[in-house]
């Protein structure tokens, strides 16, 4: 529908998963995109490279620019908006997919664990977006799009029923580290939406209703009929939602995918931007 059609966007961690998912879509609405990542190349170790979805992109008439970057270390995620800018000529959107996760006990997690969770899910996007500020300013509108996790809701309180999904999920160590980290992220995240009101940049956070079917997530295994296993297409189809409207009708929301989509009265299409079979 070209609904991005003349932006530039950055989508980090967009070798596998929900970044190359809507780096693919976003292209396909006519984004210059640059994906971003730490593997370029394919390997027999890691599912996913950017090579792989450049190839991807490229395949459906896209453009695109690849970036190996670390996103936990400040000095390799010091050039990527200066990258993109350089190479496309200016930035509108930002989304902010890479993560680290490590589903550890919070009562064994090391200083080394902590540093890094909040190094990704809290310090890279909001270094990141301090970057792609200007940017989005001297075109007078912008987006900036994090994308959450329900692991950052509060866990039941006792007492505490042993069946639960989510008490189950908390007291096997699925939540605590990651979610805080994310729950960090949706207090920062609401703060520049309030501090940047006026602007025309929208600030906002995106989780799914549940797990989203990635290559990540089918690999952990484990989900059940308890659980809400969303097609990516649905994730992505809010996050593109996310950045394309006026920030003066969306910005300041931590929000899910699903119930995004019905209030706004959106259904899913493809990840090529076609109406799903």
């Amino acid at each position: 529908m070209g609904l991005l059609t003349g932006k530039v966007a950055i989508i980090t961690g967009a070798s596998r998963g929900i970044g190359a998912a809507i780096s693919r879509r976003f292209s396909a609405e006519g984004a210059d995109v640059a994906i971003v990542a730490r593997t370029i190349e394919p390997s027999d170790k890691i599912e996913g490279s950017l090579r792989q979805t450049a190839e991807q992109i490229e395949a459906q008439g896209g453009r695109c620019l690849m970036i190996q970057a670390n996103i936990a270390d400040p000095e390799d995620r010091a050039n990527i908006v200066a990258e993109t800018v350089a190479h496309f000529g200016g930035l509108d959107i930002l989304v902010n997919n890479a993560a680290w996760a490590r589903f550890v006990p919070i009562t064994e997690a090391t200083p080394k664990q902590m540093h890094l969770a909040f190094q990704m899910n809290l310090f890279a996007p909001q270094d990141l977006s301090q970057q792609a500020l200007p940017h989005m300013k001297a075109r007078g509108q912008g987006w900036i799009l994090n994308i959450g996790s329900g692991a950052s809701d509060l866990p039941p309180t006792a007492p505490y029923d042993a069946e639960d999904r989510a008490f189950q999920f908390n007291k096997n160590g699925y939540a605590t580290l990651y979610g805080a980290s994310k729950a960090a992220m949706n207090r920062l995240t609401a703060g520049w939406a309030v501090e940047l009101a006026g602007s025309g940049i929208a600030v906002n956070v995106l989780a799914p209703v549940g797990a989203v079917a990635s290559e990540g997530a089918l690999a952990v295994g484990g989900w059940d009929d308890r659980d809400h296993v969303e097609p990516v297409e649905t994730m992505v189809e809010a996050a593109l939602q996310l950045c394309h409207r006026p920030a003066a009708d969306l910005s300041g929301e931590v929000v899910r995918s699903l119930p995004l989509l019905d209030r706004l009265g959106v259904r899913a299409r493809a990840l090529d931007g076609g109406v799903l079979a």
